[in-house]
C-alpha cells in the first residue's frame, strides 16, 4: 500500500461526517499507527475520529486499505483478527466506540469498494441514541402542533 493512499483513505473516512456547517466533526489522527501503539495515548487510537453532536461518545475508526500482501489484484483482502482485538481493547480503555473502514485496492466502483464495519454493541448504542432523538423530535412536533391549534 502506498503511504499517501493510506493517508488519503484516512482523510476521506474522517471527512465522511463533515458538513458545510460543521466541517470539523471528523478528523484524521496524524501519526496514529506506531506512535499510538508505543505511547498508549488515547489521542492516537484509530486513524480517524468522528465527533457527532448527537452521540454521547466519539467514534474512532481504524482504516485499512488493501492488505493482501500476496496478491496485487482487488479480488481479496486479508483481515487480521489482531486489528479487531487491538482496537476493541483501546476502545474499552479510552471509552470510545470502535469502527473499522476497509477499502479494496485498485478499484473505482463509486465508493462501493469501501466498507465500514460496526460491531453489534456499537450499532445498538447508535440506534438507541438515534431512537431517543427521534422520540424527542416527535414530542416537540406534537407540542408544536398543539401550539398551532391554540393560536388559530
Amino acid at each position: 500500500m502506498g503511504f499517501n493512499r493510506g493517508k488519503d483513505f484516512e482523510r476521506e473516512t474522517a471527512n465522511l461526517v463533515n458538513t458545510k456547517e460543521e466541517p470539523h466533526r471528523g478528523i484524521r489522527v496524524i501519526m496514529s499507527g506506531a506512535v499510538g501503539t508505543i505511547t498508549g495515548n488515547a489521542y492516537y487510537a484509530g486513524d480517524a475520529v468522528w465527533k457527532l453532536p448527537w452521540l454521547n461518545r466519539e467514534i474512532r475508526i481504524e482504516c485499512k486499505h488493501g492488505y493482501d500482501r500476496s496478491k496485487t489484484d482487488a479480488k481479496s483482502m486479508t483481515i487480521f483478527k489482531d486489528w479487531f482485538d487491538k482496537h476493541i481493547e483501546q476502545a474499552k480503555a479510552f471509552n470510545f466506540l470502535p469502527v473499522w473502514a476497509f477499502k479494496f485496492k485498485f478499484t473505482q466502483q463509486n465508493g462501493m469498494s469501501k466498507m465500514v464495519v460496526v460491531p453489534f454493541p456499537v450499532m445498538k448504542e447508535i440506534i438507541t441514541q438515534v431512537d431517543n432523538i427521534y422520540l424527542e423530535l416527535e414530542e416537540l412536533r406534537a407540542e408544536n402542533e398543539k401550539l398551532r391549534k391554540v393560536k388559530k
